[in-house]
């Protein structure tokens, strides 16, 4: 069961990306989408989309607003592309990992400066 849920979710990731890069047309999306992971339900009803998104946090807020409003348009395309027997509702979610890493890398960074200092 879990290799055909992480197949499936593998197949979203690839698809969805591919829809938002080259169908979808909204003037709010930043330059820079990533698609990291999607989860789906166990009954194919839902599926989260984690996304990363370069910019500010207005364009990472305009960018997940852009996204979910095309929720439906990425839903249609997805059902005439895909032979899989239900396409799920997607929500678009920030995922902020990448952030928390930079965050984490430059207090360890400001640690070792300290450190060094102290020598």
């Amino acid at each position: 069961m879990y290799h055909r849920m992480d197949s499936i979710n593998s197949l979203l990731k690839k698809e969805i990306s591919r829809v938002i890069l080259e169908e979808v047309k909204d003037h709010r999306l930043a330059q820079v989408v990533s698609i990291v992971s999607v989860s789906t339900s166990r009954n194919m009803q839902n599926a989260t989309a984690h996304v990363t998104v370069m910019g500010d946090i207005k364009a990472k807020k305009d960018t997940i607003s852009g996204l979910n409003s095309a929720s439906r348009f990425i839903q249609r395309i997805l059902r005439k592309d895909l032979s899989i027997k239900y396409i799920p509702s997607i929500r678009f979610v920030l995922d902020e990992s990448l952030d928390e890493a930079d965050k984490i890398r430059s207090i360890m960074d400001s640690i070792s400066i300290e450190t060094l200092d102290n020598k």
